[in-house]
């Protein structure tokens, strides 16, 4: 049962029900201030007609079905409309502005049940303001906002200055389903709604949908009117038509009386939606009735979704905050823990202990069977009680309730007093941890009486909504859930405290890692030769090769005792993720090794995956944050393998998820030993190669989207190894970068293509405003010599930093973004552009982009190839256009292959774009000869 069913009458669910029932979807209407046609896309023949286009288009309804489009709309404006139909109606340029017998209208168009859906709203005037103008604006106040309830506030605002309506509410969803007015503005006169709840009932489960689908949405006026479509079923389907995206879609009458109950005769809705879910909306209400032209009705969904963005920045600031802080405690608590001679007495004891961790009232431990507790708890026996009922009945590893007497009032009655609970079971021994929180009186504030004596029926709408008080018990303060996620994390803490006691009680200080207390080379090669005995006998035994990706960039970076707390901040990562029964072991420097015995390939790549996983969060030592992946390697025993034939293969298949893009889990295999041996033969030749000149550099012109002119180029660095052909640099990078080549080879390559540009230059070949785009690696950005190579460079060829663009791959810069940091801002402060490479393929967070020195944008080839053929891919796209555009940077489309990706393209207002439709890479001297014919490439256009 959800909070808002415990707090209101019964009648609620069935209200729930009932607008379960109600077609929204399909209601076979529309509003009556437009007009709408069903045409069949391919004959563009008229299926259905909303019953008023004789008021509107001149045309009367019921002779329209099985006509042609000329005979609603005329000629003219039916030859433009099939144009956009033809050319997808997934991407038309709605709206579309077309005179129909001498009216202007907004034409919208959209598909649904494979038909085209066409809305024809008489186009108004709005006033001699600019949109983009009010927008820009709007949005800088709203990137002003400090706290979640100034953005709300400064929102509501915003959308009232934009729209003109007297009344505007911002809505938050509660997870239970109940909603809250928490921001709004309105006029003098108008009632004031600020921090009242209302049902789920208000907005039920469909309607939120609806609303997520269609994320704005316009009721012209609350008059129960509507024209219905001619016929009332669509011929091609049998059924009513899917009227779900459609602007005119009619309203429901109870949500018709209910806007009229509450004196509006005019609204607007805006949805808030975050990750698919409907988390707010934005409503806006009038006392006359009103309605906002299509394209400002869009100028204000850009606005919501601008801050459903910053709301969850601010979000996720705050629960990052919030993490941080009890991982701190976590620390201090698995500190006291190691070194105290009970656990139990450790956790509960000192003036900060497990208390704070979920801020209870009271908390008691039971570790090997010692118990301890803090602060106001039941007797130790009613405990022992509720932990033995709760693993015989439901189990499970946690329990979280703040309200024991809804959730379990089985448990409820033996902790008399308790209402909110967490029980975290320990697992093995009948070990547990858990925290208690008594109940809390409140009072919550309905929009309007919720009994039935405010309801002409129990299924209508309330006839007022004066704010009306309920009397709340039987619950706790909500848990945090962050809070919650720790204590889990506590939980595996000390489970590895207990481990690692165990260890040091049994091993020796010579078979031992001083720094992470795990078994070292020497302990672990003993238990390798064991294994194999048993294996020999019928036990299988796989082993997990684990290495820290850059790890020398923190050494070098943070110094080497922040490297030594990463060292051991993986190990416990690396423990949480394995097995009891697993022995984990710290090779030497940023090396681990997992022996899992009685084990199959199967089970250790899973093992091999969930220490993956494990590193996905970003690691925080001393204040810092650093994020650091691993590549993994797995291996099985077979009949021929030594102790170190194990360690070599495993060690192989690491390499192998270095070379594929590290973060990430490889198994050892037949090919891989021969990729080894390739291995030791390729490093020494691409040292040679460097030295001998077989390195290439081939470059792709670079196009301005509108003008189709040639505005640089990227340069690509090809290995010609002879015997092999053109080696791509996906084979040779990551090795260069392994083994320390990538410097020489990086200052190479920048040599070479600022040198190309001068000659270019020189040859009268490209312009002032012609730019070169090189990628550099991270490891490159965190050498100290790196700006000052480059200022030589530049200045020796007598070009400016503007004439330079460093590229970086967007997962490199989230990664190492505090090791490259320093780099990115002396480059930008010098005047060199910084371009995010593959921008969408990896998780970026938005608050370090708003502040990073970057210019340009570059959208993965991978979602432009879906553009126009793929909604989402699309929708990416233009996101990222708007999001560059946004943040003031200019954004590039790589990989466009054909026309139709330019035209879309072009216009959703994409600045640059490169791919083999718009130029091959080639050579320098091949360029020159091309660009060296009568058209030079600032004029070219096409190929």
């Amino acid at each position: 049962m959800t909070r808002a069913q415990e707090l209101l009458a019964a009648d609620e669910q069935q209200r729930l029900e009932e607008c379960a029932r109600e077609p929204i979807h399909t209601p076979g209407a529309i509003q009556p201030h437009g007009a709408l046609l069903v045409i069949d896309p391919s004959s563009m023949e008229i299926l259905q007609a909303s019953a008023n286009t004789g008021a509107l288009l001149g045309r009367d309804a019921g002779l329209l079905p099985g006509r042609r489009l000329e005979d609603a709309i005329g000629s003219a404006a039916a030859a433009t409309l099939r144009a956009v139909i033809a050319a997808g109606v997934e991407a038309a340029p709605n709206p579309t502005v077309l005179s129909v017998g001498g009216r202007p209208f907004d034409v919208i168009v959209h598909r649904a049940d494979a038909v085209a859906i066409v809305e024809f709203e008489p186009a108004r005037p709005w006033g001699d303001v600019e949109l983009v103008a009010l927008l820009h604006g709007a949005e800088n106040r709203l990137c002003a906002a400090k706290s979640v309830g100034d953005l709300r506030a400064a929102a509501a605002r915003e959308v009232r200055r934009l729209t003109g309506f007297e009344h505007v509410m911002v809505y938050h969803f509660h997870p239970d389903g109940h909603g809250e007015v928490v921001a709004e503005e309105h006029a003098e006169g108008t009632t004031d709604y600020l921090g009242l709840h209302f049902p789920a009932s208000d907005i039920p489960a469909q309607a939120r949908r609806l609303y997520a689908l269609k994320r704005s949405s316009v009721i012209a006026t609350s008059e129960d009117r509507s024209a219905a479509l001619v016929p009332a079923l669509n011929p091609r389907t049998g059924g009513p038509t899917d009227l779900s995206r459609a602007e005119l879609r009619s309203v429901s009458p109870h949500h018709l009386r209910f806007m009229r109950n509450m004196g509006q005769a005019s609204s607007m809705s805006l949805s808030l939606v975050h990750d698919g879910q409907l988390i707010g909306m934005i409503t806006c209400a009038h006392r006359e009735p009103r309605h906002l032209p299509y394209i400002w009705r869009k100028g204000c969904e850009i606005l919501a979704q601008r801050l459903t963005l910053q709301l969850g920045a601010l979000a996720e600031s705050r629960r990052l905050s919030e993490q941080l802080r009890k991982q701190r405690l976590r620390e201090s608590l698995v500190q006291r823990m190691v070194a105290a001679d009970h656990v139990a007495e450790a956790l509960v004891g000192g003036d900060t202990n497990v208390l704070d961790l979920l801020g209870a009232e009271g908390a008691t431990a039971r570790i090997e069977g010692i118990r301890a507790s803090a602060g106001q708890t039941p007797s130790d026996g009613n405990v022992e009680a509720l932990v033995a009922r709760w693993r015989g009945t439901a189990g499970g590893h946690l329990l979280v309730s703040e309200s024991l007497g809804t959730d379990r009032p089985d448990l409820a009655e033996l902790v008399p007093g308790t209402a909110g609970l967490v029980l975290l079971d320990l697992g093995a021994g009948g070990d547990y941890l858990a925290w208690f929180r008594s109940e809390v009186s409140a009072s919550v504030d309905w929009l309007g009486d919720q009994s039935p004596a405010n309801r002409d029926t129990p299924l209508s709408p309330r006839n007022s909504f004066r704010m009306w008080s309920q009397s709340v018990a039987g619950r706790a303060e909500p848990w945090d859930p962050v809070a919650v996620a720790e204590a889990g994390e506590l939980g595996r803490d000390i489970d590895t405290v207990l481990l690692r006691r165990a260890q040091a009680r049994l091993a020796h200080q010579g078979l031992h890692d001083a720094l992470t207390g795990l078994p070292n080379r020497r302990l672990m090669m003993e238990r390798l030769g064991q294994a194999l005995e048993r294996r020999d006998h019928g036990a299988p035994a796989s082993v997990v090769f684990i290495d820290l990706d850059r790890f020398k960039l923190v050494n070098d970076s943070f110094g080497h005792d922040v490297g030594d707390a990463l060292i051991v901040e993986s190990a416990r990562r690396i423990s949480r993720s394995t097995r009891g029964t697993d022995t984990i072991c710290r090779l030497g420097g940023d090396e681990f090794l997992v022996l899992c015995e009685n084990t199959d390939a199967r089970t250790a790549e899973s093992i091999a995956e969930r220490i993956v996983e494990a590193f996905r969060e970003p690691l925080r030592i001393d204040g810092l944050e650093l994020r650091i992946t691993v590549s993994v390697g797995t291996t099985t025993a077979q009949e021929h393998h030594r102790p170190a034939d194990l360690l070599r293969e495993a060690d192989t298949a690491m390499y192998l998820s270095k070379n594929e893009g590290r973060n990430r889990s490889s198994r050892f295999t037949d090919r891989l030993r021969d990729l080894a041996r390739e291995r030791v033969h390729t490093e020494p030749a691409l040292r040679q190669g460097i030295e001998r000149g077989e390195l290439v550099l081939f470059y792709q012109p670079i196009r301005d989207v509108a003008e189709g002119h040639v505005k640089g180029v990227e340069a690509l660095v090809r290995w010609n190894r002879p015997g092999h052909g053109m080696v791509p640099p996906d084979v040779f990078i990551p090795l260069a970068e392994d083994t320390g080549i990538i410097g020489q080879l990086g200052e190479w390559v920048m040599t070479e293509a600022i040198r190309q540009l001068r000659r270019w230059r020189d040859g009268g070949l490209v312009g002032s405003d012609f730019h070169m785009a090189v990628n550099v690696s991270p490891l490159q950005l965190v050498t100290p010599s790196l700006v000052g190579v480059i200022r030589r460079l530049l200045a020796g060829h007598g070009l400016k930093p503007a004439d330079l663009t460093i590229e970086i791959t967007e997962s490199t810069m989230m990664s190492d973004l505090a090791s490259i940091s320093n780099a990115l801002r002396a480059l930008a402060d010098y005047g060199v552009a910084l371009s995010i490479d593959d921008f969408g393929t990896r998780y970026s967070s938005l608050a370090n982009l708003r502040h990073l020195p970057a210019h340009q944008l570059k959208i993965d080839k991978s979602f432009v190839a879906g553009l126009g053929k793929n909604r989402a891919d699309s929708t990416l796209v233009e996101t990222v256009i708007g999001l560059a555009r946004g943040l003031g940077m200019s954004c590039v489309a790589e990989g466009v292959e054909t026309a139709g990706q330019m035209d879309l393209l072009r216009a959703l207002g994409c600045d640059l774009a490169q791919g083999y439709h718009l130029g091959r890479p080639q050579t320098g001297p091949e360029l020159t000869t091309a660009w060296a014919q009568p058209l030079a490439p600032a004029q070219v256009a096409g190929n």
